[in-house]
Parts: C-alpha cells; structure tokens; sequence
C-alpha cells in the first residue's frame, strides 16, 4: 500500500501559490472597486453642487422680473428685505427706465441658503403692442382700452448663482414688461 502522504516530485507548496494568486487578484479587484466607488461619489457631489448653484441662479430669473415691475409701478427702487442693490443708489431704477445706459456689473444681488445671486439686468428696447389705445392714436378713451394693448419693455437678464465648493451657473433669460399690466414670471 502507498502511503497517502505521499506527493509527487516538484509539487510541493503548489497550492500555497495558488491561493496567493486568487488572493492578490481578489485584492486588486477590490481595489478597483473602491476607487471606482470613490470616484462615483466624487462625481454625484459635483453635480449636487452644479445643481444647487444651478437653482440660485434661476431664482434670480424669477425674482428679478417681479422686481422689476414693482418698481416700475411704483416709480423708484424699492426697499425690500434681503435684496440688495449693488450700484449706488437709484442706479437700479434709472437702467431698466432708460435714463441710464447699461453697465457691465450686476445690478442686484441676494443670497439663498448661504450661497450669493446676482442679477445683470439689460434694458433692450421697447414696442407699441397691437390692440391698445397707443396703436389707434385715441389715447385711453380710444378702441382697446383694457385690453392687453400698450407698450412693451425688453428686458436682458443674467444671473449668476454660486453654490458648494465654488461651483457657479449662469441663467440667461429674457423678460418682456407690459406696461400697466400686474406681475412679472
């Protein structure tokens, strides 16, 4: 009988040195796992960050058109709590009148969560609109008085919104004041 610890020649430690493989591939696979994990999370914070400063500068959109028609309606700047506005005073107010032409640096400014907005607001022309007492040279007694007819003022609007980690986005729009008409966006 043979004996059953027995080995052949040269084999000795064999499966020593495949485990060893197995378990250095095993380990290089994990590691290619987590970096790729890491890099996964890296990729899903950037875009939350693009996202929220993304969303700060649209709130700039939708705030500046109200802004505007107030302070329209009313005839100056309005005080308002947590909007600022960055020229000097009455500055604001003459641009998106045409008094004053455009200047390159934002005109208003706000902060959400934290993080700044700032609104570029460029006035761009304005035009008689169909249907009103304006377009039948009658005056406010004239064909279409009530109706959506009069003037119409062309506004330029960027807004730039920061977010985390010095992420910023940029929102462009255009806005188009009825005069005499309520609201805005």
């Amino acid at each position: 009988m043979k004996d059953a610890k027995q080995t052949k020649v040269g084999e000795e430690g064999s499966v020593l040195i495949i485990a060893l493989l197995i378990m250095v591939l095993l380990t290089v696979v994990g590691l290619s796992v987590t970096r790729t994990t890491d890099i996964d999370i890296q990729i899903a914070k950037n875009d939350q960050f693009h996202k929220t400063a993304f969303f700060n500068a649209d709130s700039g959109v939708y705030t500046t058109p109200k802004l505007i028609s107030l302070c329209m309606d009313n005839g100056a700047e309005q005080s308002l709590t947590n909007i600022n506005y960055l020229g000097t005073a009455g500055t604001f107010y003459r641009e998106i009148m045409g008094y004053d032409a455009h200047d390159a640096s934002s005109d208003i400014g706000f902060s959400l969560g934290g993080f700044g907005v700032s609104v570029d607001v460029n006035r761009t022309g304005q035009q008689n609109l169909a249907g009103g007492g304006v377009e039948f040279a009658s005056g406010a007694e004239g064909v279409g008085v009530g109706s959506a007819g009069g003037v119409a003022i062309f506004f330029d609007m960027d807004s730039f919104g920061n977010g985390p980690d010095a992420s910023l986005s940029n929102v462009g729009a255009l806005y188009r004041k009825v005069v005499g008409v309520g609201g805005g966006l």
